[in-house]
């Protein structure tokens, strides 16, 4: 793919969230797929899956023109920030990997192995060559890579690194300060007057932050994830059983871009949101109204005809100790 491609989806709002301080993650937002817009193509539903550990999601396309279609499909990785997230306790599914996020896809049942760019930078510098002459990542996260790779680094070669922006002037300080970016992409026939089945999957890269009934109670948190009275009380009586001294919730957000799906001919025919919180015991929510309970952890949502207007930040509040995701 070429920069202005990749530039492209990135305008689309594929950016890193900010980490709230050095002791919380910052959740990576990423979403579904994207294409150049192609008139003759519909996407007739989309079955969306979030949970706290995977996001899977379900189209049906229909290719309504006379003739086959034949158009690149992207998947963008969250951006990985060295500059912020080196300094946050974010913490990657899989963090050892190019496709740290497990991403997954299938057309028809049948998998798909696409073509996977990997690019790197200092504002808008490439670095790419530069890191891979000098046996770096590209990924700044890989922290036990990038801490091998200094200690046979000589001095001229970390000066040169220094002075091209990609660490710290400070000694000692071997925290990567550039920005990686991956995309998978493939190129994809549609048959005319058929439909064709694409779905994929990855682990979604959740941003962790303590809260209490204060926080939760501001104008501003409420607003975000359309916290309403049943939320807070929900939190409250949380709040109360928490089992450690401070008194503190473990809250998780799980963002999903949605309005890259405005790239179709026409709006999503039917469009299904499935949430999952994991524990009965555990709070969720997110800013969508005409949500249905559908059992003990699960809630649904759907549309007909649906244009996205914004998306989706999906908050989950769970009691008790356990892991926190970070490293």
């Amino acid at each position: 793919m070429s920069r202005p491609l990749a530039a492209a989806l990135l305008a689309a709002g594929l950016l890193a969230a900010p980490a709230r301080a050095n002791d919380s993650a910052a959740e990576l937002d990423a979403g579904g797929l994207i294409l150049r817009p192609e008139p003759g193509i519909v996407l007739a539903s989309e079955d969306l899956s979030i949970a706290l550990d995977r996001i899977n999601v379900s189209y049906v396309f229909r290719n309504q023109a006379s003739e086959p279609r034949t158009v690149r499909i992207a998947f963008p990785l969250p951006p990985i920030d060295g500059r912020t997230l080196s300094f946050s306790a974010t913490r990657l599914p899989q963090v050892d990997r190019a496709n740290f996020v497990g991403f997954t896809v299938t057309v028809d049942g049948h998998p798909v192995e696409p073509e996977l760019e990997e690019r790197a930078f200092v504002g808008e510098r490439e670095v790419t060559d530069l890191l891979r002459r000098h046996g770096l990542p590209l990924n700044p996260l890989r922290f036990s890579e990038i801490e091998a790779a200094t200690k046979r680094i000589g001095k001229p070669d970390w000066a040169e690194l220094v002075k091209a922006g990609l660490f710290p002037e400070a000694e000692d300080m071997t925290e990567g300060l550039w920005r990686f970016e991956a995309t998978f992409h493939w190129l994809q026939t549609f048959p005319p007057d058929r439909e064709v089945r694409i779905a994929h999957s990855y682990a979604p890269v959740s941003g962790f932050h303590f809260l209490d009934p204060k926080e939760a109670a501001r104008k501003g948190y409420q607003a975000t994830y359309c916290l309403d009275k049943a939320g807070l009380a929900a939190i409250r009586r949380l709040h109360a059983k928490a089992p450690n001294e401070a008194g503190y919730l473990r809250a998780f957000v799980v963002p999903y871009i949605v309005t890259t799906t405005r790239n179709w001919a026409a709006p999503i025919g039917r469009f299904t949101l499935k949430v999952d919180k994991g524990s009965p015991e555990a709070l969720v929510s997110f800013c969508r109204s005409g949500i249905r309970k559908t059992g003990p952890t699960t809630f649904r949502w759907e549309a007909r005809d649906y244009t996205p207007d914004h998306d989706l930040r999906v908050l989950f509040v769970l009691p008790g100790p356990g892991p926190t995701g970070i490293r």
